[in-house]
């Protein structure tokens, strides 16, 4: 089952200057490293900016991230798949109707800030579940 959903971790700028543990006196190690912490790259919600899951998240089924799928009434989405959405939130009861993947059961998933509809987390019998996000639902930003 996908893990429970928790806040995405952000790095924090350290200030310039030694750690505070460290007095200002004290040189730096000489294998420290010089270059500036990059902030770490995120998904966010179209809608309202919130972040819902990690591009190292991204992971293949059947062979692929992306897959172009249609619902019954005929609305295509293009999903991508990850091992962990911590953004969003499942609702409803697990269905097998009209699945994209056998062997799965999918709920709907919104966006634990927003509510908008992100995507279904797809679950199989056993083992671990995976979330198909719709794509142009999310946008790629910097924590």
């Amino acid at each position: 089952m996908p893990a429970a959903i928790a806040p995405i971790p952000r790095r924090l700028r350290q200030p310039p200057g030694p750690p505070p543990d460290r007095p200002a006196s004290e040189p730096e190690p000489a294998d420290a490293e010089q270059r500036p912490l990059r902030p770490e790259t995120v998904l966010l919600c179209r809608e309202c900016r919130h972040p819902v899951a990690r591009p190292a998240d991204r992971i293949a089924i059947q062979g692929r991230h992306t897959h172009t799928c249609a619902n019954p009434h005929g609305h295509v989405f293009e999903i991508g798949c990850f091992q962990s959405a911590p953004g969003c939130g499942a609702v409803g009861p697990a269905s097998d109707e009209f699945t994209w993947f056998p062997g799965h059961r999918w709920r709907v998933c919104i966006c634990a800030a927003c509510l908008v509809h992100l995507g279904w987390v797809f679950l199989p019998g056993a083992g671990a579940g995976f979330y198909g996000l719709i794509l142009e639902r999310l946008i790629e930003s910097s924590a």
